[in-house]
């Protein structure tokens, strides 16, 4: 097939019964409350209670994404990178997944190759004291919508030809109809003769942007605390990454 091999993490089957009805507002309301604490946990240096909350909402709202999230992030301030990049991987999915993506092991790759950018984002931001940041399902859209623009229009710019998302800021607002307080953007672009979405080369892309004096900087700059990374390949393994930091909430 001329695709490299990705070594992927383990993805379990995401059709489980759900613990939690969608439609259920105190137990959503309850899950969302867990994840709350156990952020307030983690931001404490709890790991320990916060990782224990955070299991109990996985328990409840298996289908849950943001739960993910938060257990990467957690797993990650423990150090252990198997589990870190099993649940971004497993957050990515269900990003792309809602968004009518096959649920194959192309999507699954590409699942993963944006959780390696998350973890490794993070691990560059934890080796230097920084908070770590949370994937974000709506910045992840905005991203993916980038990049595949990027790929679908033959272009490599933050500036897009699309008039209603000509810049940063214009696709900030119309993700999230609001102006942003604090957001900045990362691409890369790998191309050859030769398939490139490789789990090497996706890791190569990262060293590449922490080795740009400005791509570094996004990386490490201290206001936002989300993240959303977008991959799109072409038919020819070609591939473009947009890394969109923001901050939200309150």
């Amino acid at each position: 097939m001329g695709r490299g091999c990705w070594v992927a993490v383990v993805l379990a089957a995401l059709v489980a019964a759900p613990a939690l009805a969608r439609g259920s507002a105190v137990g959503q309301a309850e899950v969302e409350r867990m994840i709350a604490d156990a952020e307030v946990l983690m931001g404490g240096g709890d790991l320990a209670g916060a990782l224990t909350t955070a299991l109990r909402a996985c328990e409840l709202a298996p289908d849950w994404p943001p739960v993910y999230a938060t257990l990467g992030t957690l797993f990650q301030r423990q150090g252990d990178q198997r589990r870190a990049t099993e649940h971004y991987a497993r957050f990515q999915l269900f990003g792309l997944l809602e968004r009518g993506a096959p649920d194959d092991d192309f999507t699954r790759e590409i699942a993963d190759a944006e959780a390696t950018l998350v973890y490794l984002t993070n691990q560059e931001r934890l080796g230097r004291g920084l908070p770590i940041l949370r994937p974000d399902l709506a910045l992840a859209e905005m991203a993916r919508q980038h990049s595949e623009e990027m790929r679908d229009y033959s272009y490599f710019s933050h500036a897009s030809p699309i008039r209603s998302n000509s810049c940063l800021e214009n696709r900030y607002r119309n993700a999230f109809q609001a102006p942003p307080r604090a957001v900045a953007e990362n691409l890369s672009r790998m191309r050859g003769t030769l398939w490139s979405f490789t789990p090497e080369n996706i890791r190569d892309s990262h060293q590449r942007l922490m080795r740009s004096p400005g791509h570094c900087e996004n990386i490490l700059w201290d206001r936002p605390n989300r993240i959303g990374v977008g991959v799109a390949v072409s038919k020819c393994g070609d591939y473009w990454i947009t890394q969109d930091f923001a901050l939200l909430g309150q």
